[in-house]
């Protein structure tokens, strides 16, 4: 159901309100037939103002000044959350390259794992090498002295000396071999500097791109941490400023609702029902039938949704209970807002705003805050945390 449970605030009287409007008000509740033209109205609405506004001129300034800070503070604190989520955005954004730049660092740290593998293998390799050139060189001098030995005795000695012909024979292929190894042994020491030589390249070369790796990956590392540290500073700025204007902003509300308090809620006008087409109150078998927006007739969401869609404004459709209108909020009090009390019994009331006074307090219309009839009354909003859709 869309029904509003009703309170006692629909008949309270103005001590504000000037005889001759008691006189009008005595006439029009003679008859609730009398249907009052918006022009009337709007004069009754009019005049009333001037009495609900502060008499002292610096009252009415200094409302004025309120009014203008509220809507200055709400535009900086709507630009400052605009800011603050965009920010936001920015930061979801920096975490996502994070996430990519971790991902290159890890591939980085592979690299670097891998070079540091190959450069170990290397370092191995080359002390290998090097043993085993000093083994070659070693072996190279033991072949050497023995050629040397064998080059100071002649041919006649060699011949002299041996036991045989036979034996002469196998020193002279003895000494053939030794030089042969001596050639082999130099050939494999040359061969063994040339890799050296070729290894320790390739080293340098791993350890050049490994320290640049190295070094790379610190710049992004640290490139990503400060532009993070930057943006979180930045979002920090920002949310405290707008907890700061959100501050300024309850205390101008504050301010304001304090002024507002010393005026008395008024009922401007009852009966004639606005122009509703379903009557004043609507005939006993049309009550809480459905209305062609989604509620029911003579209900305060009926009369709203009727009057924002004669008026060519945007009709919220088939939203139940007025309370659930409150999730529609997207603005402050205007003429032609839709006015939201979310905290009336358990159903919540709406109605349409036609004026909005100096000191914050609002002319409405509506339908069955009185039981299914019409009234016009001036209600302070922070009385009933009344939020607005525009």
């Amino acid at each position: 159901m869309n029904r509003t449970k009703r309170g006692k605030h629909g008949r309270r009287s103005s001590r504000l309100r000037s005889q001759l409007l008691i006189k009008i008000e005595r006439k029009i509740t003679k008859s609730h037939k009398i249907n009052i033209s918006k022009a009337l109205a709007l004069t009754l609405a009019t005049s009333l103002s001037l009495l609900l506004v502060p008499a002292n001129a610096a009252q009415r300034a200094r409302a004025a000044t309120i009014d203008q800070q509220i809507g200055q503070v709400t535009n900086s604190l709507n630009a400052k959350q605009a800011q603050a989520n965009s920010l936001q955005n920015e930061i979801a954004a920096i975490d996502s390259q994070v996430a990519a730049m971790q991902a290159q660092i890890d591939k980085t740290q592979s690299d670097i794992d891998a070079t540091t593998a190959a450069v170990d293998s290397l370092n191995a390799q080359i002390a290998e090498n090097q043993a085993e050139l000093k083994k070659q060189q070693k072996m190279l001098g033991e072949y050497l002295k023995v050629i040397y030995e064998d080059s100071n005795v002649s041919t006649i000695e060699k011949i002299a000396g041996a036991n045989s012909f036979s034996d002469f024979v196998d020193k002279t292929e003895y000494l053939q071999a030794m030089q042969l190894k001596v050639k082999q042994t130099v050939d494999r020491i040359k061969e063994i500097q040339k890799q050296l030589d070729g290894q320790k390249a390739d080293l340098k070369k791993k350890m050049g791109n490994l320290q640049a790796m190295q070094r790379r990956q610190v710049l992004e590392q640290q490139g990503l941490n400060n532009q993070r540290a930057l943006k979180d500073n930045l979002l920090a700025q920002a949310n405290a400023d707008a907890a700061n204007l959100q501050g300024q902003l309850n205390n101008l509300h504050a301010q304001m609702a304090a002024m507002s308090a010393q005026f008395s809620e008024s009922v401007v006008a009852s009966g004639g029902g606005g122009g509703y087409p379903y009557g004043n109150p609507p005939q006993g078998n049309l009550i809480d039938t459905p209305d062609a927006y989604g509620y029911l007739i003579g209900e305060c969401t009926s009369y709203a949704a009727w009057w924002r869609a004669v008026h060519g404004r945007p009709v919220p459709r088939a939203m139940g209970n007025a309370a659930q209108w409150a999730g529609m909020a997207n603005g402050g009090p205007a003429p032609g807002a839709v006015a939201v009390f979310p905290y009336i019994g358990g159903y919540g009331h709406v109605a349409i705003v036609e004026a909005v006074y100096g000191n914050g307090t609002i002319l409405i219309s509506e339908y069955n805050w009185t039981p299914y009839s019409y009234d016009e009354r001036v209600v302070n909003p922070y009385d009933y945390g009344i939020v607005y859709i525009n």
